[in-house]
């Protein structure tokens, strides 16, 4: 019942923004621009990140070199804490009941798709050429980002002592990942849904009134 209620609440303030979402859809993935999505219910506060790749690790295609690899997991961890991402008040009791953290890299479905067509175009003498430039535009998009836009994603879920606590939540992100310069927020609780543009040089949202 309580899990139905959250995603209720989570449907309504998306549906509440869902003109804003289609205007902004192209710079989904722009960087310096995280999205966040946090609901209360009841005692519970769930809070669901998604920020591009560019902002966390400065790149947003598969990551394969030892040093890009590194540079994914170092993230990872420091995602695994969430005091890295975010701090709520102590006076709130809020304990951490569940973290899902992860890094979505693409479509291997598609690149194999894609992959097998352009095999298929080989068969065909006339079409050579034609292959060829389609691979380097390929790569060319690759090296650019522009075919895979990676994307990192948290999930934090806590119980709280004392919800209504919850005056104000700083976010530390800022500071764990400086690349990041912007996120922007939409809050549901029982008492209505609103929505937040927070950056580094004031990072945190004012909640009075509000839960």
């Amino acid at each position: 019942m309580r899990k139905s209620i959250y995603y209720s609440l989570i449907l309504s303030a998306m549906i509440s923004v869902a003109a804003a979402e289609e205007t902004r859809q192209v710079d989904k993935h722009e960087h310096g621009v995280g999205e966040l999505n946090i609901a209360i219910e009841g005692s519970s506060i769930n809070l669901e990140f998604m920020i591009p790749g560019a902002d966390i690790v400065g790149f947003e295609y598969k990551a394969k070199s030892d040093e890009d690899i590194s540079l994914v997991n170092t993230a990872l961890t420091k995602f695994d804490d969430f005091s890295n991402i975010f701090t709520i008040p102590n006076a709130a009791n809020c304990n951490l009941v569940e973290a899902e953290i992860a890094i979505n890299q693409g479509d291997d479905h598609d690149d194999e798709h894609d992959h097998e067509e352009h095999e298929e175009h080989e068969e065909h003498d006339e079409h050579d050429e034609h292959d060829e430039h389609d691979e380097h535009d390929e790569h060319e998009h690759e090296e650019h980002g522009e075919e895979t836009h990676n994307e990192f994603v948290a999930h934090y879920s806590f119980t709280c002592g004392n919800v209504k606590e919850i005056d104000r939540i700083n976010f530390t992100y800022f500071t764990t990942f400086p690349n990041s310069g912007e996120l922007e927020i939409q809050f549901v609780s029982e008492m209505g849904s609103t929505s937040f543009e927070v950056e580094g040089d004031e990072p945190f949202i004012n909640l009075k009134g509000k839960i």
